[in-house]
């Protein structure tokens, strides 16, 4: 059934014009032809009660003189009639004095039976006197006196066939009157819709972005009216869009200008960082190196306990340095995700043993629970994440117990850091994660940390897309959660783990460094551990120095940038070719974009990142010296 809702406005002008005409037409021709009917149905009666009173009349005399043969004259007169079948003349006892009938023309088993019409048979009484009889009075009878009966039966063929005939026409009339009336509504609604239908494609084109289609004005005075201010709101409309156009052409072009500025400044700040990372880094890998060698040497106690606030003092700066870099290369985008299947057992072990000694020294437990679990992630960065967690929780649960562990949770692994100490208000656990913020060191004690190490885990779990949570209250510790995804267990790369220390005293290091304080306290270092070193600032000088000692290197230590043509990577490469053995190679370096990790790892080559803790390096030369 179609619904009204999807007729269209042609199709709606249609059925109002001629649902209402054939409503009336339908209910005329109706009652017009029912009326005919009922007469047709009253001639038929009419008729035969006449023919039935004309026999009666004509009969009275056969009836009272039982002349039978002027009775079937009679009846045979009227039995030729139409639609006339039978006809019967009944004496005063009932007696059949004739009957006449012809075929009956209806089809056998019709169920239309014919119409009987009666007629009493009337005549004036006679009286006969005689004296015989002893009746006679002189008295002649006045009334009438019945004297017979006749019937005529006439079937309804000529009737039905007459109502069909009737019913056909009225049919007729009603298809003529539909098809007028749809014609009329036809012309009609060509000039109702078809102008509303080239308005509804105009502004259809309209929608479509095309404002110059306009709609021709034409029809009565409301479809004029209509059409005319449908091109007044197509002008207005096109005016507003090109005033919208210059309005944007204006805006993009002031988007791209302040773009380019802001690429610019942000090139400018990578830069800047970049040439900060190195020329700052430098004199601080120099300061550790020289910090640690002097405390390699025997001092008087006043002088040891000024060593020790040095390195102390010197760390502070390595690690607000290292901070606030780490935090600017964040913000800016230059750091690199790596992401990789890796075992976190032993990157949990790694951390417990970096900070057990200092957990130790405050009287506090570090916990660690073992785990098999896999997960997909930076190793580097999640361990940066977990170092900046351990230490936060080292420094604000005095005496308690920290705990690390991990939990599977459907297909990600959940890692957190538990503790016992005072807790956190639910007021503060948002802004402990923004730059420079301690809630319990308002003199700014550096003794207490920088205030940076919240800032750094959020700015990496966002870039790691692993979701960080906080739960905490008053006197109730705090639970600091990482959640990433799990993978698949595989093979663990060799020289994953840690390795035994071993003596480096007679080991022959090749050092390349264009910075004369890092090259002189890199050889002071290595020279107190008993190593032997052979230095320069570039590949030919290198080569030389490699010659006049007589032999090959043990391992290479060079800086990525030095004095020559040739990198750091490039120089290791020469020796290699030079010597004719791939020799162990480190590369020291300021410089800590992406780029230059990039290219340490694809040549297979460790990176460390200046400034460097001596104990770090001599841990990663015992590493590669060891085979």
């Amino acid at each position: 059934m179609i619904s009204e809702r999807n007729l269209d406005i042609r199709a709606r002008t249609i059925l109002i014009a001629v649902l209402p005409t054939m409503v009336m037409a339908s209910l005329l021709i109706g009652y017009f032809t029912s009326s005919r009917l009922s007469d047709l149905e009253e001639v038929h009666r009419q008729r035969g009660k006449a023919l039935a009173r004309q026999l009666a009349a004509a009969s009275e005399y056969g009836v009272f003189s039982g002349n039978l043969e002027s009775l079937r004259k009679l009846s045979n007169a009227i039995v030729v009639e139409k639609d006339v079948v039978r006809v019967v003349v009944f004496g005063p006892q009932q007696q059949v004095l004739t009957e006449l009938s012809t075929p009956d023309p209806r089809p056998p088993g019709s169920d239309d039976p014919p119409q009987r019409f009666r007629e009493p048979v009337t005549g004036v009484g006679v009286n006969i006197e005689d004296a015989f009889l002893g009746n006679g009075n002189g008295n002649a009878p006045t009334g009438t006196e019945q004297r017979g009966e006749v019937l005529v039966e006439m079937t309804q063929d000529s009737l039905r066939a007459e109502e069909r005939h009737l019913l056909w026409h009225a049919f007729l009339m009603v298809i003529t009157v539909l098809i007028a009336s749809v014609a009329l509504a036809l012309r009609m609604s060509r000039g109702i819709s078809g102008p509303i239908q080239r308005i509804a494609t105009t502004v259809t084109r309209f929608g479509q972005g095309d404002l110059s289609a306009r709609v021709p004005v034409e029809g009565g005075r409301s479809l004029r009216m209509l059409a005319e201010g449908v091109n007044d709101m197509a002008d207005k409309l096109g005016a507003s869009r090109e005033d919208l156009e210059r309005q944007i052409e204006a805006a993009t072009r002031e988007l791209l200008e302040k773009k380019e500025e802001a690429e610019r400044g942000n090139r400018a700040k990578t830069r800047f960082l970049a040439a900060a990372s190195h020329d700052l880094r430098q004199p601080m890998h120099a300061l550790g190196l020289f910090v640690a060698e002097l405390g390699q040497k025997p001092h008087a106690p006043d002088t040891h306990r000024l060593v020790e606030q040095i390195a102390v003092s010197a760390e502070t700066m390595e690690n607000l340095l290292d901070s606030l870099l780490d935090i600017s290369r964040l913000d800016v985008g230059v750091l690199d995700r790596q992401i990789k299947p890796f075992p976190l057992q032993p990157l949990l072990e790694r951390i417990e043993v970096d900070y057990r000694r200092e957990a130790e020294m405050r009287g506090q437990r570090l916990r660690l629970r073992p785990t098999s679990l896999w997960v997909e992630s930076d190793p580097l960065l999640l361990e940066r994440i977990l170092h900046n967690l351990i230490s936060n929780a080292l420094r604000y649960a005095p005496g308690g117990t920290i705990l690390l562990c991990c939990r599977k949770r459907g297909r990600r692994v959940r890692i957190e850091v538990r503790d016992n100490g005072p807790g956190i208000a639910p007021d503060a656990q948002e802004a402990i994660f923004q730059e420079f913020v301690q809630l319990d060191n308002p003199e700014r004690n550096r003794a207490k940390g920088l205030g940076l190490g919240l800032a750094i885990v959020r700015r990496l779990t966002d870039l790691l897309d692993h979701p960080l949570s906080l739960k905490s209250s008053p006197g109730r510790g705090a639970v600091f959660a990482v959640e990433l995804p799990t993978a698949a267990p595989g093979v663990v790369a060799e020289g994953s783990h840690p390795v035994a220390s071993q003596a480096l005293n007679g080991l022959h290091v090749a050092l390349v460094d264009d910075d004369e304080l890092a090259v002189a306290s890199t050889v002071g270092l290595l020279e107190s551990w008993g190593c032997q070193v052979s230095a320069a600032d570039n590949q030919a000088d290198i080569l030389t120095a490699l010659e006049a000692a007589g032999t090959p290197p043990d391992i290479i230590l060079s800086d990525y940038q030095i004095a020559g043509a040739a990198d750091g990577l490039e120089t290791i490469q020469r020796l290699r070719a030079h010597f004719g053995k791939p020799i162990p190679a480190i590369i020291l370096s300021g410089d800590t974009s992406s780029a230059t990790a990039n290219a340490a790892q694809q040549a297979e080559i460790p990176l460390l990142h200046k400034p460097v803790r001596p104990a770090k390096l001599r841990a990663l030369l015992q590493r590669k010296t060891q085979g």
